[in-house]
């Protein structure tokens, strides 16, 4: 090739980089601070409210960087455990709300431990933490610690726990799962990526900001992505924490299982946002569109079809299943012991 020839592609290739940088830069610069003030506001929420959970043991733990948490831990109205099952609330609501969502579970021989993230009902505070409706390694280090303490009890399941998460509670779920083998099973109401969901609104966004409607239209979603990571990033070093990567956790859970439940008429977390991060997970997995059900109103909008769902996934996937009472004793227990020894090698 001519000298002259390559020195052209050269500096063609370098104008190219030098405009793609330059858009790049004007993008961080005009729209990265709008979608981080937007992406800080918090929506118009009512969470549930319940009574206080009563019979249970009520305890208190602290997280790995010194926050002190609430939990209440709730035996099974059973002969036989079956299982536990770890109760994450939604975003401005607190554990009492596992009675509602989980109670049922008890009856099935599962132990219920439900707590408060921080900032939350009985748990401590943290002074300069400032909540919000996406999920970050604050409520990530809550579930871990959570879990930690479940695993120091003196009647601690050597097979690990199932999860219920609602909303925020319900990707916190998720991402803890994912580095935490110990977890058989995840069942979320209402979750939500961080990514994802913001791809969306600012798509609805850009109409709006940008003004030029046939400019925003023949942009990639690349470029959205990267106005999204910009907000992310200017938040996260104003706030000082970090968002987790709901979609990456999803995808690394299998062959574990998963079910994710979601109203169809959600008005803040729309069921295509929900079925693209569905469609990242591992089979074992299971969606259940509840039709006419806004945000966290699924239960409420069918009671008995919510209970007859999440009693069946946490009984078909725990790993300890009921013994046969007609068998010997020791056959109960060996068989026991099998499920358990499968549990902790996967």
């Amino acid at each position: 090739m001519p000298s002259s020839v390559l020195t052209g592609l050269l500096i063609g290739v370098a104008v190219t980089l030098a405009v793609v940088v330059t858009f790049l830069v004007y993008i961080w610069i005009r729209y990265s601070g709008i979608v981080a003030r937007i992406f800080e506001e918090t929506p118009v929420f009512q969470p549930l409210r319940s009574e206080p959970l009563s019979g249970g043991q009520e305890v208190r733990f602290p997280t790995a960087d010194g926050i002190t948490l609430s939990g209440t831990y709730l035996d099974a109205r059973s002969a036989n455990r079956k299982g536990v099952v770890v109760f994450c609330h939604e975003y401005l609501g607190d554990r009492a709300s596992a009675g509602v969502y989980a109670d049922s579970l008890r009856d099935l021989g599962f132990d219920l431990f439900a707590f408060d993230f921080r900032n939350h009902g009985e748990s401590d505070s943290e002074p300069a933490y400032m909540p919000l409706q996406w999920i970050s390694n604050r409520e990530t280090r809550d579930l871990k610690a959570a879990l930690a303490y479940l695993r120091q009890r003196p009647d601690a399941d050597p097979a690990g726990v199932g999860l219920l998460g609602v909303s925020r509670g319900g990707s916190a779920a998720l991402c803890v799962a994912a580095r935490d083998a110990r977890v058989w099973g995840v069942a979320t109401d209402g979750a939500f990526p961080t990514r994802g969901t913001m791809l969306v609104y600012i798509k609805r966004w850009a109409e709006i900001y940008v003004g030029n409607t046939f400019f925003w239209r023949l942009m990639p979603d690349s470029v959205f992505h990267f106005v999204g990571w910009a907000g992310r990033m200017r938040t996260q070093m104003r706030l000082g924490r970090r968002f987790a990567d709901v979609e990456r956790a999803i995808a690394s859970i299998g062959p574990r299982p998963i079910m994710m439940i979601h109203g169809e008429k959600d008005n803040y977390i729309g069921p295509e946002i929900a079925e693209s991060l569905f469609a990242l997970a591992s089979s074992p997995k299971e969606f259940w569109l509840v039709p006419g059900a806004k945000h966290n109103r699924c239960r409420e909008v069918d009671p008995a079809g919510y209970r007859a769902r999440i009693d069946s996934f946490f009984s078909r996937f725990a790993p300890r299943r009921p013994a046969d009472p007609s068998a010997p004793a020791d056959e109960q227990d060996a068989a026991v012991v099998a499920v358990v020894a499968v549990a902790l090698h996967d």
